[in-house]
């Protein structure tokens, strides 16, 4: 059977709430749509999905990407959005401020981190705390089935759902799944994909020229198509920089760990990752202040569970909320300006941090 297609009525997600959102769809026949997936491959796979459901409707479907450090709710990608003035937007593997952000476009969220309250004035395809697991791509792959042939599809849900889960993910199917797109390319495929947009070029929008041209995994682990070997360029230079920020020695307070580094590359969460599993007694964050002009970009590891919420008064409310909103028990990432890091850094118990210390030092990838 195909990934995703089984006969219980609630998962991946309950037959009404497919049914709603197919419902989103059907009057987008002819119509100019906007799809805007998450950069990592799990978004990007979700992507592809719905401009294929939408060839089918006839619909002009144009995929756009947020750009380096930007979220589908980010004002300079909302605004460019407004710009190319479609009558819909699809946003994938993202949350649901831009429907709030965007009020007058009608706009479909699916996203499996979703949870209710769902915001309102949009429509909404979530699958939080299901069990098995959803990816985004399984949830847009059983979404648009009824509209394509879902079998030449089901390696790109594959795709998108190893690259949220891994291989041995429990999901229904998946081993057979695996097996028809070729374990091994698939493999090989999601490793290419995420490493473009954490490269220092952020060549997500090659990742995406790339799994729109493919016609299967192994198109992308044999460089079939045009593209892939600016995503290899992408793999390596991501391997060295997390090679190279990785020797930081980190500072220790107490539990905390703190890795300090600049690189223009999105390594800071397999960095934090990495020390994570060298100090499993410490919360360790990984911070990069050379990801963007002006900010400090971190991702915090935990072998163990925290509670977050203490450690975060220090910042503005709206800071925090966010912080809180894209934490899980055991990691948490984001983006402060320098001033906020630095705050953020002594509620975490490392006091004595300067603003000169967190100032982006020019290292550049490779």
């Amino acid at each position: 059977m195909l990934l995703g297609h089984t006969k219980d009525p609630t998962w991946p997600a309950p037959e009404d709430a497919l049914a709603e959102a197919r419902r989103f769809l059907e009057p987008l026949r002819g119509k100019r749509v906007l799809v805007a997936p998450h950069p990592e491959v799990d978004g990007l796979a979700s992507g592809v999905l719905l401009v294929r459901a939408l060839e089918t409707l006839r619909a002009s479907g144009a995929l756009r990407v947020p750009g380096k450090g930007e979220h589908a709710h980010s004002a300079g990608f909302l605004e460019r959005v407004r710009a190319s003035a479609p009558e819909a937007l699809i946003a994938l593997d993202t949350d649901g401020r831009a429907i709030h952000r965007l009020p007058s476009l009608s706009t479909l969220v699916v996203d499996r981190h979703l949870s209710e309250p769902w915001p309102s004035g949009g429509h909404v395809l979530s699958a939080p705390g299901q069990e098995p697991p959803v990816s985004t791509s399984l949830l847009s792959y059983v979404l648009v089935s009824p509209l394509v042939v879902p079998g030449p599809l089901e390696w790109l849900a594959v795709l998108g759902t190893v690259g949220a889960f891994g291989t041995d993910a429990p999901i229904p199917f998946l081993k057979d799944a695996l097996r028809r797109a070729n374990r091994k390319a698939v493999v090989e495929a999601v490793s290419l994909v995420n490493a473009a947009r954490r490269s220092a070029r952020f060549a997500a929008p090659r990742a995406l020229e790339v799994l729109l041209r493919a016609r299967n995994a192994k198109d992308i682990s044999e460089g079939r198509v045009p593209g892939v070997d600016e995503l290899r360029d992408c793999r390596l230079e991501v391997r060295r920089e997390v090679e190279r920020c990785a020797r930081t020695p980190p500072r220790l307070a107490m539990s905390v760990a703190l890795l300090l580094f600049s690189s223009e590359a999105q390594v800071h969460p397999l960095v934090a990752i990495r020390w994570a599993q060298r100090l499993p007694e410490h919360v360790v964050i990984a911070a990069n202040t050379g990801y963007l002009p002006g900010r400090v970009d971190f991702a915090l590891r935990s072998q163990t569970p925290i509670d977050l919420a203490p450690l975060l008064q220090g910042l503005e409310p709206s800071l925090a909320e966010e912080l809180l909103a894209a934490s899980r028990p055991h990691a948490m990432g984001g983006s402060l300006s320098q001033p906020d890091f630095v705050r953020f850094a002594a509620a975490m118990g490392l006091p004595g941090l300067r603003a000169q210390d967190v100032e982006r030092r020019g290292a550049f990838p490779g």
